[in-house]
């Protein structure tokens, strides 16, 4: 039985070529974007429906994770780092680590190089690590990023829009982003929006759409804290 559950575990992370050990990023993919300077995002989300990046059950089971991430500013190079990990009834674990950097070689652009999905624990459960390349330039209007995330069996071109609005004078965000999926056969559209609470608590959902399996959504909920 423990076998079947860590099978299970495994093919659920192999069906998206998304990050693991949550970078800073849109839906699915992550962005040149870092956490500020000295600030700390801990966060607790949950998945529900079809197969997807933090699925580690059975399919319409609901699953929970927990995590935090932070970032350094070291001029010019801004820097983040997180961890995080599944919880709950079952199996938990692993433990993955992320990390990544940015610049900004340009007015209104960004670029940024890291590395997601790094166990540490429970390695022969995990999958591969993700590394990516990210490019954002912000046309004002709206926000597009490109970029390119491999990994064993799991390439993929990673695309998004966004853009933030102001709603009762708080922080407003919709979004949208394009990743390929099943070794660049597939394709995972997803769709989602971030809304600012208060100054401390941001909040998150959004809902995946692949070209194959179920659709499904995940929702977090961000507190933020600045030292």
């Amino acid at each position: 039985m423990r076998k079947q559950t860590n099978a299970m575990i495994v093919a659920a992370f192999a069906v998206f070529t998304s990050t693991f050990g949550t970078p800073t990023g849109l839906n699915n993919i992550p962005t040149a974007d870092t956490v500020p300077h000295r600030t700390v995002a801990v966060q607790y989300f949950s998945s529900f429906g079809g197969a997807n990046q933090f699925a580690t059950g059975e399919t319409g089971k609901t699953s929970q994770w927990m995590g935090f991430k932070t970032g350094w500013d070291l001029d010019p190079v801004h820097l983040e780092w997180g961890m995080d990990s599944p919880l709950g009834t079952g199996v938990s674990g692993p433990l993955l680590f992320q990390t990544k950097a940015r610049i900004s070689p340009w007015e209104d652009g960004m670029f940024a190089m890291g590395i997601a999905g790094i166990a540490l624990t429970d390695q022969d459960r995990s999958g591969d690590p993700f590394s990516y390349a990210m490019l954002w330039h912000d046309f004002h209007f709206a926000r597009f990023h490109a970029g390119y995330g491999y990994q064993t069996n799991g390439c993929s071109f990673l695309t998004g829009i966004d853009r933030t609005w102001k709603l009762f004078n708080r922080n407003f965000n919709l979004n949208a982003d394009l990743v390929q999926s099943r070794d660049q056969r597939g394709l995972i559209t997803a769709v989602g929006a971030k809304y600012d609470l208060s100054k401390h608590i941001v909040l998150e959902t959004w809902a995946n759409f692949p070209d194959r399996d179920r659709a499904s959504v995940i929702t977090k909920i961000n507190f933020v804290f600045t030292f």
